[in-house]
């Protein structure tokens, strides 16, 4: 059984997978953000197709009152919920996205084709660390 992570944002959408004994997390999409419920729709059509059986979305936290951006990802998860009869757990991704931009960049990636797979790199990180502390 595999982990879906989502790095949710207001454009784009970093989609990580593991594979099935749980322990790695790859990159796997990015999805255009047009509306919350298509991204949520085309969401569960990923969870069909791979075998998914929960989910880890970031949020950011990091004051005491909630940012804009953790209240679209609140509405995201409350969209993507619905009729959806798996596990979702959150985690703070306060940081992921500048750790996703150093490991591209030590992994030679060129900044103009960030674009392509930060947002995945961001889900990819979220996803590890959630498999890492599983294990403990």
């Amino acid at each position: 059984m595999k982990i879906l992570a989502i790095d949710y944002g207001d454009r784009k959408i970093g989609l990580a997978i593991s594979d099935i004994d749980q322990k790695l997390a790859s990159r796997f999409l990015t999805l255009e953000n047009k509306s919350i419920i298509s991204s949520a729709e085309k969401i569960k059509e990923i969870i069909s197709e791979n075998n998914v059986t929960e989910i880890v979305i970031g949020i950011p936290i990091g004051s005491k009152t909630k940012s804009e951006q953790e209240q679209k990802t609140n509405i995201f998860i409350d969209t993507l919920s619905q009729d959806l009869d798996i596990s979702i757990t959150t985690m703070n991704e306060v940081y992921t996205s500048k750790m996703a931009e150093e490991n591209l960049l030590n992994a030679g990636v060129k900044r103009e084709d960030f674009r392509e797979v930060i947002d995945q790199e961001a889900a990819r990180i979220i996803l590890q660390d959630y498999l890492d502390n599983a294990k403990n």
